[in-house]
């Protein structure tokens, strides 16, 4: 597969979402997580920042609401991950290379847990929103170890309202991806895969375990409100700045 094949591989692994090509272990998650980029397919407007970009998955996907002026991308100086797409920005990690309130939207999937201090990186997302400008974010909560050592966070709903409200964010909503059937679909889907099993008792195991799989994804419930026992897939939500 060449790097131009490679991207559009990878475009598709987040906007259509096959359980053939993406295999039991990522299917689970990725069909939330679109769930989530829907949500804000119908709320985004303006200009954009992707924050994290990688290949920009989710770019097309989202110019098809026509609300969107103008879409760009920030991230490390680029990989063989980034194929033939380049960010519109490159930074050092620390500071957004872009002027104060410009953005009307800044979005970040699945990119906090990997960035080591959330408050700063928060501080620079607000810089760089206009007054009363939004962000979006989606982070795990059931997920393996990945991008090792760059993996740092796994968040709880109360800890991700208080940085943003530190970091001087209001109107701020923090869902759940998925509940405790997702999140069991996931670990099953993710230990079949991983968990060392091979050969013809992993084809057997995931033959057995679909039926299951299939039923824990049709009867899930996000739950809607956070309290003990209440078992999120992961989080997404919408915060947006005052500077007034």
């Amino acid at each position: 597969m060449n790097t131009e094949e490679m991207t559009v591989y990878k475009r598709d692994f987040f906007t259509s979402p096959n359980l053939h090509k993406l295999g039991v272990a990522f299917y689970a998650i990725r069909i939330t997580l679109l769930k989530a980029i829907n949500e804000l397919k119908s709320r985004i407007t303006g200009r954009v920042l992707d924050v994290g970009c990688g290949v920009m998955p989710y770019k097309e996907f989202l110019l098809e609401s026509n609300r969107i002026d103008r879409y760009e991308g920030v991230d490390l100086a680029p990989t063989q991950y980034h194929g033939k797409v380049v960010p519109d920005y490159f930074w050092d990690g620390k500071t957004l290379p872009v002027s104060d309130n410009c953005f009307d939207w800044v979005i970040a999937t699945e990119f906090f847990e990997h960035y080591d201090n959330t408050s700063h990186i928060l501080g620079e997302i607000a810089r760089v929103l206009k007054n009363d400008g939004c962000l979006f974010f989606t982070v795990p909560c059931i997920w393996p170890l990945h991008e090792v050592p760059y993996d740092h966070h796994r968040f709880t709903p109360f800890e991700i309202e208080r940085l943003l409200k530190k970091a001087g964010y209001f109107d701020i909503e923090i869902k759940a991806l998925g509940g405790m059937h997702q999140s069991l679909a996931t670990m099953l889907g993710l230990w079949s895969t991983y968990s060392g099993i091979s050969g013809w008792k992993k084809k057997f195991f995931i033959f057995l375990m679909k039926p299951f799989y299939y039923w824990l994804i049709k009867k899930d419930q996000p739950p809607v409100k956070f309290d003990n026992y209440v078992m999120p897939s992961g989080l997404y939500g919408f915060a947006r700045i005052s500077k007034k």
